[in-house]
């Protein structure tokens, strides 16, 4: 339920949703009290960004942080900065067999994609999965996707003016006009209010 209430909460705070009101109504939603931010060197080819919980004790970074953490590449520019942040956030609504909170599980996820096509998807790689379009879905409240999609019909706007006004990556702006874009979002929403109803 907490992801329903985090993106009703973010539609009427766009057009630009800022991460800092999202990391504050998530750590709410959670029950945290904080989450530390670190930059640092990552192969971005390799990865961009993690999450680690708390219960992720191995990770240096968790041991001098007391606690949750996300970790960002140095090297990211701010839109995906900003994305890679937000979509690593989402983490903190992941089931406990959805976490990776060993180095042997990250090591497992990062093998899962680059997996062979129709290979078995771990509750893992189904995380990284739906947190990509949780992220999507609270950095563009939906008044204003439609509005983009609009102009962009008429010609009015360009993908490089939407990345630009929502602060995202340029690669991941025609994910907001894919036919899958609602069809994933509904089905998060509805995920999120099974589980809900069942706990």
């Amino acid at each position: 339920m907490a992801y329903i209430t985090l993106y009703q909460n973010c539609q009427s705070l766009g057009p630009r949703v800022g991460r800092q009101a999202i990391r504050e109504r998530v750590l709410a939603l959670v029950g945290a009290n904080t989450i530390r931010h670190v930059r640092t060197t990552l192969d971005v080819g390799v990865c961009r960004g993690m999450y680690l919980s708390a219960r992720n004790t191995e990770s240096q970074f968790v041991k001098q942080a007391g606690g949750r953490v996300i970790v960002t590449a140095r090297a990211l520019d701010k839109c995906w900065r900003r994305f890679v942040y937000v979509k690593e956030i989402m983490h903190t609504f992941d089931d406990p067999d959805e976490a990776t909170d060993s180095g042997e599980e990250f090591e497992a996820l990062l093998e899962d994609l680059s997996g062979p096509v129709g290979s078995t998807v771990s509750p893992q790689l189904e995380s990284e999965v739906k947190c990509f379009w949780m992220a999507l879905g609270v950095l563009c409240p939906e008044a204003q996707r439609l509005d983009y999609a609009d102009r962009k019909t008429r010609n009015e706007i360009d993908d490089f003016t939407i990345a630009t006004q929502l602060d995202i990556p340029l690669a991941y702006v025609p994910r907001l006009f894919e036919p899958r874009y609602l069809m994933n979002i509904r089905s998060l929403i509805s995920q999120a209010a099974a589980v809900a109803r069942s706990g």
